[in-house]
Order: structure tokens, then sequence, then C-alpha cells
């Protein structure tokens, strides 16, 4: 067992993580750690650099809960639910997608005979 979980992380790297956390993060999961955050008494430059996002989005994230437009529900017995969100593709990639989805996955090298979820995200 290592004695420190300090990392030496080159810096290219890092900023691909940040990069991918920042596209992979949904925006009620940040929504969610900035609330937290504000309730323990956080301040907006600190949880910026924590969470690795802009204080504009902070800011931005407290507004729209106290105005009430963040767009949590609850469930009839007063759990908190994730917002609804739609995904609306791009026009580029929808053509890329539907183009994909045209052709065979053996022509891009995949061992199957039709599409699945991951395979084209994978592909894309």
């Amino acid at each position: 067992m290592p004695a420190t979980t300090i990392l030496d992380l080159p810096a290219s790297e890092q900023d691909q993580m940040v990069a991918t956390l920042r596209r992979a993060r949904y925006g009620y999961w940040l929504a969610l750690h900035v609330l937290l955050r504000c309730a323990a008494g956080h301040h907006a430059t600190e949880m910026a650099a924590f969470l690795f996002c802009s204080r504009s989005s902070v800011y931005r994230l407290v507004r729209a809960y106290r105005n009430g437009t963040l767009g949590f529900r609850h469930d009839d017995h007063g759990r908190l639910l994730a917002p609804l969100r739609t995904t609306v593709l791009m026009p580029w990639l929808k053509r890329a997608l539907l183009a994909l989805l045209k052709a065979k996955p053996q022509r891009d090298g995949k061992c199957r005979t039709r599409w699945r979820c991951a395979t084209p995200a994978e592909t894309l």
C-alpha cells in the first residue's frame, strides 16, 4: 500500500482528464455538488477550483436554484428527482450517426452483425 495518494501527472494528461470530466459530467451532477458545497459554507472561488468549473457556473447554478429554474423535481414521497433532459443532436453529429447506422458494423472492423448502443458511440 503506497504511503501517499499524491500523483505526479503530467500537465497535458491533467488537462485531458479535466476536459473529459467536463464533457462527461451532466449538468445536474455539477449543480448538486455546487449546492451542497454552498450549504456547507464554501465560497464560489474555492468551489470552482475544487470542482474544476468556473465561478460563473457556480453563480449561475445558485441563481437558478434560488429562482426555482434548476429543473429538479420531487416524487410523490417528496424525494428529489433528477431533472428531465432532452438531448438535441447537433446537425453534423446527426448526419454522422445516420451515415454510420446505414453501414454494417463489420465495415468499421466491429465483430457484430448489427449496431448496439455502445458500438456507435465508441465508433463516433
